[in-house]
């Protein structure tokens, strides 16, 4: 089955144009993403004709890289249709790895531009492009994507905690519904710091991408594949390492200290991972998944705190 076949049901038509859960659910979140963000825009110290750029490139420039990153992937299916395979929005396939580097270079142009600091203008917006990755999350909910492990308790069995399985009497957890409430609380949670600039910007990226590593882990539906782990989540982790990396720079801590923080953090993800492997049924069965995932879980949160707290220190008074 192709994979704009399987990507979502049509809900309805405009002027004889498909407009899907997926779509719709995108638009709506687009919206309030840019009302929240021109909101912010004076508290962050930016103008909201600095909002309005970012929205104008953010928008073209994270749907084409999100559909850019999905045809590499699939690499295949350009070399059969050809490079305008690429263009074909209307097909759906789309990636978040794809979608934050094509808002993350709407960023650096809009700076280029408006000459709006880099910093601000994300403490401004990224409230904002979480509230749209939790109406994404949410529409591909609403589809036959984001299927994890079996839901084996009865009285679990609901939506939006389960959804139906592919056997007849199978539910398994809606991974994106989870993955999507995360995004919320998170871009909820962002809107309302009002603290030194970068602190919004990386308590929302820290969320984010700490809450794709959890959920991700128990998603056992296609996806982009690398051994036990979705490149989606080793994508997440980098990011975490990266803001890390950023806020110690910015820190006169010793070198000793430094390392401590790092050492921490790289523990703490090869135990992450080394859980991941026993998640998948990886070398033995040393643990019941449950164990697995929950172990995983703290972990993670751990490193979502150890990066936190890094990230307050860099960016006190």
């Amino acid at each position: 089955m192709d994979y704009e076949e399987e990507f979502t049901g049509i809900l309805f038509r405009v002027f004889g144009l498909p407009v899907t859960s997926f779509a719709l659910f995108v638009v709506i979140g687009a919206v309030i993403g840019l009302i929240m963000a021109l909101r912010r825009a004076k508290r962050c110290g930016v103008s909201q004709n600095d909002v309005l750029w970012f929205a104008m490139l953010g928008i073209p420039l994270g749907l084409f890289c999100a559909r850019l990153v999905f045809c590499l992937y699939h690499f295949d299916e350009i070399r059969y249709s050809g490079i305008g395979y690429i263009f074909r929005l209307d097909y759906g396939g789309f990636t978040v790895i794809g979608a934050s580097l094509g808002l993350a270079l709407a960023g650096w142009i809009t700076k280029r531009i408006t000459r709006a600091p880099f910093v601000r203008l994300m403490d401004a917006v990224l409230p904002g492009i979480l509230i749209v990755l939790a109406m994404e999350r949410f529409g591909e909910g609403a589809t036959e994507n984001g299927t994890g492990l079996e839901v084996s308790v009865h009285a679990l069995q609901f939506f939006p905690l389960a959804r139906p399985g592919i056997y007849e009497g199978m539910s398994t957890y809606a991974v994106h519904m989870f993955e999507g409430m995360t995004a919320l609380i998170a871009g909820m949670y962002t809107q309302m710091l009002t603290a030194a600039p970068g602190r919004a910007a990386g308590s929302g990226v820290i969320l984010a991408a700490a809450g794709q590593i959890v959920w991700e882990s128990i998603r056992k539906d296609d996806r982009m594949m690398f051994d036990m782990a979705s490149l989606l989540m080793i994508y997440c982790a980098i990011v975490l390492f990266a803001v890390l990396m950023i806020c110690l720079l910015r820190l006169d801590w010793p070198w000793s200290g430094k390392g401590i923080v790092l050492g921490g953090f790289l523990l703490l993800a090869v135990i992450t991972g080394a859980f991941q492997f026993f998640m998948e049924g990886k070398f033995v069965h040393i643990f019941p998944v449950w164990a697995c995932f929950f172990i995983s879980c703290i972990t993670t949160a751990a490193i979502a705190w150890l990066c936190l707290r890094t990230l307050r220190a860099a960016t006190e008074p």
